[in-house]
């Protein structure tokens, strides 16, 4: 038996034609969404804020409003302040409402460089009591699991901090004087971007002051 030509199974020229030209519009939509959609995806990770500078608005504005009031320890009179290259402390009128209810307490800031963790931790001011604020600016880790202070971490790839006085030239590692507070503090970290940041914080002043990128490299920044 012969078959006839229309007896023939399979597509024409023109089917295939006309199938691969809705096969690639369909791809073309496809591939446009999904780039639009990693775009998105782009610019959300990008807009996510870093931790890192969070911390460092926190520790601005708690230097804004710290607290030069001197309070009456064993060792005599002197203001609340503790600071070290990666230990900072000190006495604030502002803090997390969701810790304190926003209530005057001492704030600490506890770097630990071995795992990359930067200890933020605060106690509620209380000048009648001063033992347990001793405690708490001596203590070398407030976060220590049996400490009854509740410690927040926050990676830090780095965090050096650097205290200046008023006749300072350059920024001292530590702070000794007990007698006054520092007028301005370095603050030197890297955050998620693994870039170099720098801010010099004027104490009881509103805004921070950016450090030059060619100024972080290095050791201690100079004041000016």
């Amino acid at each position: 038996m012969i078959l006839s030509h229309f007896d023939r199974k399979g597509f024409t020229l023109l089917e295939l034609i006309i199938a691969s030209a809705i096969s690639a519009v369909v791809i073309g939509i496809l591939s446009a969404c999904f780039t639009f959609a990693l775009r998105v995806w782009f610019v959300v990770q990008d807009e996510r804020p870093d931790p890192s500078f969070q911390l460092a608005d926190l520790l601005q504005r708690q230097l804004a409003e710290c607290d030069p009031t001197p309070v009456k320890f064993s060792e005599g009179v002197r203001p609340v302040f503790a600071g070290r290259a990666n230990v900072i402390a000190f006495a604030t009128a502002h803090s997390v409402k969701a810790i304190s209810q926003g209530v005057p307490v001492v704030a600490r800031y506890d770097y630990d460089a071995k795992s990359g963790v930067l200890h933020y931790s605060e106690l509620v001011m209380d000048p009648y009591h001063t033992k347990s604020i001793e405690e708490f600016l001596s203590n070398k880790a407030g976060y220590a699991e049996k400490s009854k202070v509740r410690s927040y971490g926050v990676d830090f790839p780095e965090f050096v901090l650097g205290y200046a006085g008023k006749e300072s030239k350059q920024f001292a590692e530590s702070w000794d004087s007990k007698e006054e507070l520092p007028v301005e503090v370095l603050v030197k970290w890297k955050g998620q971007d693994l870039a170099g940041h720098a801010r010099r914080f004027m104490l009881n002043a509103p805004f921070p002051i950016e450090v030059q990128k060619g100024q972080v490299q290095g050791g201690v920044t100079t004041g000016q």
